[in-house]
């Protein structure tokens, strides 16, 4: 953290806050300051371009200096180079820089409460007063704690207010909330929006479901978001941030998808998570079950208490348009497709489905024959692999959008009088299904349906996520 190294004597003085005679200070009402997330919005990129509104410092975070204010609506660009982070200003280069380089927000708010009780908002200007005398506290009050009367530890962090930062990505202009940072790799550029957990969630939630839904759903929504940030931080620790904005963690769009109906959902269930064994459980989700969840170890690879099969009555419902789907591919469509997944063969004979999950729903292994890329015969099981995962990978590698299908196979004839030993071929296949998605945990039409019959969001969640607790205030 910027600054970090900097504040040892200042954390000890804000310390001696909470002694008699002095005032004991908190964030936002002595409320314990709420979790961030760290979230990985671009990998890889050779330049990107940022601007922003409110009130934001550029701080190189190597060195911990301040490399210039922000001017609203101005335009600045990073570049990847061998030098390292190259920084513009309007087209003008401002330095190069080991980096990383973040876009901070440096407004500070706390509230000081006084002795008589009286709370006082303050900005700027604050001090800590002790043994050693008065010393003054940066506006950037990153890695400062005080003790509160309680004996708590609180953290004081920057009053984000209304600013926004936006980046820009060829045509693509999207807002974020929180600070930006820029991050430098052999492979380019990583941006990083780090933000509080529940504004990342306001992004997040309408992302993941419509806003117009019932409350009950986006509450479940909401609920089953946070758990799961909470369970996944540090996932990419090593490039950096906790998730992905992608479906590979969970969708993140940021200011501009903010609705006020997801917004209320995030709000009303602030600070409520699904645990189990007393941690937040990594509740995954998916749009529509078919009309059955499975075990975890079916889908993926590993057993997981939470993640059991049951059946789901309540996804097929009138909104539902993922039942009754269908999908044809010719031999040679089905082996472009399995290409694209890592099988690649330079015929496909024939497939054959070899077994089904626990509830006989989806299929979750798969035999595809022909001949590989040299023309030798090869057969290849797809979901016996315990590296690739298993219906969900079957899924994959069709490019479904569920594992809960049957086939409708035409089959060649045999070449000439079938006295060779040919066989017959493939000449195309129908797959018509049900569901999307892997089929693990919280239907999302499921649960639109459940909130659509006057079941509560704690509901919700206790049905699709076996023997889990609902906890309120976690972590604090």
């Amino acid at each position: 953290m910027v600054f970090r190294k900097k504040l040892g004597l200042v954390i000890l003085l804000v310390m001696l806050l909470a002694l008699p005679g002095y005032p004991a200070w908190s964030a936002a009402g002595d409320a314990e300051v709420e979790q961030e997330v760290r979230v990985g919005l671009v990998q890889k990129a050779s330049q990107v371009a940022f601007s922003a509104t409110g009130d934001y410092q550029l701080v190189d975070e190597y060195t911990g200096r301040v490399v210039s204010g922000i001017e609203p609506g101005q335009r600045w660009e990073v570049r990847h180079s061998p030098e390292g982070l190259e920084l513009y200003r309007d087209g003008r280069l401002m330095g190069s820089f080991e980096g990383p380089l973040k876009v901070v927000g440096r407004g500070v708010k706390v509230d000081v409460l006084s002795g008589t009780g009286l709370q006082v908002e303050r900005e700027s200007g604050l001090y800590a007063e002790g043994a050693g005398g008065r010393k003054a506290l940066p506006d950037n009050l990153a890695g400062v704690h005080v003790l509160g009367a309680g004996g708590q530890v609180k953290k004081l962090a920057p009053a984000r207010g209304t600013g926004l930062v936006t980046l820009y990505q060829g045509e693509q202009a999207r807002r974020y909330r929180g600070d930006m940072e820029f991050r430098l790799d052999n492979a380019g550029i990583t941006v990083v929006n780090q933000l509080p957990v529940e504004e990342y969630l306001y992004g997040v939630v309408p992302a993941e479901m419509p806003a117009y839904w019932p409350a009950e759903a986006l509450k479940a929504q909401a609920v089953a978001a946070r758990s799961y940030v909470l369970a996944q931080k540090g996932g990419y620790a090593s490039q950096g941030f906790d998730v992905l904005a992608t479906q590979s963690s969970q969708v993140y769009r940021g200011y501009d998808v903010e609705n006020p109906a997801t917004t209320r959902a995030v709000d009303e269930t602030r600070g409520i998570v699904a645990t189990y064994g007393g941690r937040p459980i990594s509740a995954y989700f998916h749009s529509s079950s078919g009309g059955y969840t499975e075990n975890s170890e079916d889908v993926w690879r590993s057993p997981v208490d939470y993640l059991r099969a049951r059946p789901d009555p309540f996804d097929k419902n009138p909104q539902n348009t993922h039942y009754g789907w269908s999908k044809t591919c010719t031999a040679d469509q089905l082996k472009e497709q399995l290409a694209a997944a890592g099988y690649r063969f330079s015929e496909i004979y024939d497939l054959v489905e070899l077994e089904r999950t626990s509830t006989g729903q989806r299929v979750k292994a798969l035999a595809v024959s022909g001949l590989d890329p040299e023309g030798q015969p090869i057969t290849i099981e797809i979901g016996r692999d315990p590296l690739k995962g298993k219906a969900d990978e079957v899924r994959r590698a069709l490019g479904l959008k569920s594992a809960s299908f049957s086939m409708e196979k035409v089959m060649l004839p045999p070449a000439g009088d079938g006295q060779d030993g040919q066989q017959p071929r493939l000449e195309r296949v129908t797959f018509v299904g049900n569901g999307w998605g892997h089929g693990l945990g919280m239907s999302q039409y499921g649960a639109l349906g459940m909130a659509s019959r006057g079941y509560t969001y704690q509901e919700i969640l206790k049905y699709y996520y076996s023997g889990i607790q609902i906890v309120s205030n976690y972590g604090k």
